[in-house]
């Protein structure tokens, strides 16, 4: 039972970590390009939106390639982080052909995406658990 809710905690972190930085990546862009506004607010709402399709995430790629990188025995941090690339990719491509300005949604998706597979990791702790 525990191992489950050490997944389950993995992925939550992991949402919430992705959020996070996608939050603070979109704000840093979106800043670079003159837009104006209340930055704690943007902040906010981009974190709590992106948090929830980091979860998303999580739970759909995140918790599938931790089984199979579990398998291989491939359980180092940058496995994990580059997978996290590879999800945080593949949802900014989904969602950057709903912008005409893509590039940021998929530059968001991929800090998003390496954050999450970091943060993941350092819950799950795969290398520190014995292989079955």
């Amino acid at each position: 039972m525990t191992r489950v809710l050490t997944l389950i905690l993995a992925a939550m972190t992991s949402g919430i970590l992705a959020g996070l930085v996608g939050s603070v990546t979109l704000n840093a862009v979106l800043r670079s390009q003159g837009v104006e506004g209340d930055a704690a607010s943007g902040f906010l709402v981009f974190g709590i939106i992106l948090s929830l399709y980091g979860l998303a995430a999580a739970l759909v790629l995140g918790l599938p390639a931790h089984a199979v990188l579990s398998r291989m025995g491939r359980t180092r941090r940058g496995a994990y982080v580059l997978v996290g690339l590879v999800a945080g990719l593949l949802v900014g491509l989904l969602f950057s052909e709903l912008r005409p300005d893509g590039w940021m949604v998929l530059l968001t998706g991929l800090c998003a995406g390496a954050a999450g597979g970091f943060g993941f990791w350092m819950v799950a702790r795969p290398d520190r658990r014995p292989r079955a």
